[in-house]
């Protein structure tokens, strides 16, 4: 499996969310369908859930959240089939941000495009310090939808702005000082940084963390949700222009774009 969603061994209160669709575990149209049906998995008595790949592997590596689409998966879809993927994607980051638990992303190395709204879903998130974090959708011929008032919220309207029009990424310790994560760490004191968060928040009492979520749940109603379909239909749109295949294409050849307005 690709998703796997497991208890902690030792925080019988915590489950872990585990992505491995392999090389920067760039997110096709299955890999969403999987990621879906993995988070609807997660158990209703977790009181704390991270998302992302494992802290460290066996080599001590890092890994990463997700480097976004695969846009050699997605480059040619039709309108409807571009909306179908990004519903699918958008499912995925409610499904995170209507748990109950309070919510971890192990970002890591990177956590780029879709894989930086599914960070921005969470509660918190942990970065190595050199990591690479941000929305380089304009530069695939997409617009930064919904989730970019994610962004507003978390770094204010101006920094958005620059992150989302020159698609520009951040590094873990820009983006510390932003405000888009909490801690950016060196990616040896990674691991323990993601543990002691984890076991700090599995302390608290669940109940009164699960009211907790309620609370802010409800602060966000009217925001972020309200605008969903006017968003999915305005991104889905670029899929009926020239500039986004020849932006995505020109991505994929590792080669400048030559847009043409249209």
């Amino acid at each position: 499996m690709s998703v796997t969603v497991d208890r902690d061994p030792e925080l019988d209160t915590v489950a872990h969310v585990r992505l491995d669709f392999g090389d920067l575990n760039l997110l096709s149209p299955g890999a969403l369908v999987e990621l879906n049906e993995g988070l609807a998995t997660v158990p209703d008595d977790a009181s704390v859930v991270t998302v992302g790949p494992d802290a460290s592997d066996a080599d001590g590596d890092v890994g990463g959240l997700t480097a976004g689409l695969k846009l050699d998966e997605v480059r040619d879809l039709s309108v409807s089939e571009a909306r179908d993927v990004l519903t699918s994607l958008y499912e995925a980051n409610q499904r995170v941000r209507d748990l109950e638990a309070i919510t971890v992303c192990r970002c890591g190395e990177y956590a780029l495009g879709g894989g930086l709204e599914l960070a921005m879903s969470c509660d918190f998130r942990i970065a190595t310090d050199d990591a690479v974090l941000g929305l380089p959708e304009i530069d695939a011929g997409l617009v930064t939808g919904i989730q970019g008032g994610l962004l507003v919220r978390l770094v204010g309207l101006q920094a958005a702005k620059e992150l989302i029009y020159t698609g520009e990424p951040v590094s873990g310790v820009e983006a510390e000082e932003l405000g888009l994560v909490n801690d950016a760490v060196s990616p040896s004191a990674y691991g323990a940084t993601v543990d002691e968060l984890v076991e700090t928040l599995a302390s608290k009492s669940p109940i009164i963390a699960a009211r907790q979520t309620q609370v802010f749940r409800a602060l966000r109603s009217n925001g972020i949700e309200s605008g969903i379909d006017h968003s999915l239909e305005t991104i889905a749109a670029c899929f009926d222009t020239h500039d986004q295949h020849e932006a995505m294409t020109a991505f994929l050849e590792k080669r400048e774009p030559a847009f043409e307005g249209r």
